[in-house]
């Protein structure tokens, strides 16, 4: 059953809600991930290093590539994507090690709309939230004339395969997971999942 969902551009007063939906969607990768930067090492939470990321001007992952989805005036999901260049974007050689198979991955995503994150709250799964916030990505590939979309799932994460997969997704790509920082990989390959 579909819940009385709305979307709305995310603020930058949002950024911490970002970074939680963004620590949801990584299963808890958000402080292994960010931890190599420099700001972040002074943080002492996983949500506050997040929320850092988000509020920085530079790149493409920050607030203000985010959507919202609300109901009621609460937060329920969060969509964070960009359109990719047609041209592939080098990857920088300091690159850790286990974000280099995910931008390589990404380089391949050229000329589409990239789905960088879609994280919804444990209650609000299976109520329509992801669907609606896929429904906003092809309006995005539609308005910025991305040649479709794409975006990276972890190959054991079989509930949001299944809804990619209804939603016409299918592998593009795929690559070797890396494990973060103290962490074991979750699955054995990253996995790009493209719709034309």
């Amino acid at each position: 059953m579909s819940a009385d969902i709305s979307l709305r551009p995310a603020r930058k007063s949002d950024a911490s809600e970002i970074a939680l939906l963004v620590n949801i969607a990584t299963h808890g990768g958000i402080a292994n991930g960010w931890s190599h930067d420099d700001e972040a090492a002074k943080a002492y939470d996983p949500i506050e290093i997040g929320r850092l990321q988000m509020l920085k001007d530079d790149g493409t992952f920050n607030w203000r590539n985010a959507t919202m989805a609300e109901s009621d005036g609460e937060v329920v999901g969060m969509l964070l994507g960009y359109r990719e260049p047609d041209e592939p974007r080098p990857i920088p050689a300091d690159t850790p090690g286990f974000f280099r198979p995910l931008l390589e991955l990404e380089t391949e995503a050229r000329g589409r709309w990239f789905v960088s994150m879609l994280g919804v709250h444990m209650r609000w799964r299976s109520r329509g939230v992801g669907s609606k916030l896929l429904d906003e990505a092809e309006e995005r590939r539609d308005a910025t004339g991305a040649r479709g979309l794409a975006l990276i799932v972890e190959d054991v994460n079989e509930n949001a395969r299944r809804l990619y997969e209804r939603r016409g997704f299918v592998v593009g790509a795929k690559r070797p997971m890396r494990a973060f920082p103290g962490a074991s990989a979750p699955g054995k390959d990253w996995l790009l999942m493209v719709k034309e």
